[in-house]
């Protein structure tokens, strides 16, 4: 029973950063699972990008119907996206689960410094800019 819990809570969490950030949920699901329901790290990838396709899917058409989306960017990285992440694939699976463990936690560092220190560089909204937003 605890284990359901924390499965609605990984999936609660991981959809809601999915759709406030534009995560896919990846950067919730992997860590908690590996880490609060001690899965391994090829399930863990596995069930994520699985359970990404859901949340992705609502989050990308509710911000389709409100014109946050650039389709002809889409046009453009999707396709190039679902080729990289075929093979992506393939070369995770080739990968042990240590190795993978250790990619996996090096490139969530990398973007959560780059966006930390990206944040604290940025000015402060004016009061006018955050009436326009």
């Amino acid at each position: 029973m605890l284990e359901i819990l924390a499965l609605l809570l990984i999936g609660f969490v991981g959809g809601f950063a999915g759709g406030l950030l534009g995560i896919g949920g990846g950067a919730i699901y992997v860590p908690a699972m590996v880490l609060i329901l001690d899965e391994q790290q090829h399930i863990a990838q596995g069930a994520s990008l699985a359970a990404i396709i859901a949340t992705a899917a609502v989050g990308g058409y509710t911000h389709f119907r409100r014109q946050n989306v650039d389709v002809r960017t889409v046009l453009w990285v999707a396709p190039i996206a679902v080729i990289a992440g075929f093979a992506a694939a393939l070369l995770a699976d080739s990968l042990d689960a240590g190795t993978l463990r250790r990619v996996f936690a090096v490139v969530s560092l990398y973007f959560a410094l780059t966006m930390i220190i990206g944040a604290l560089r940025q000015e402060p909204a004016t009061n006018q800019e955050k009436e326009m937003a």
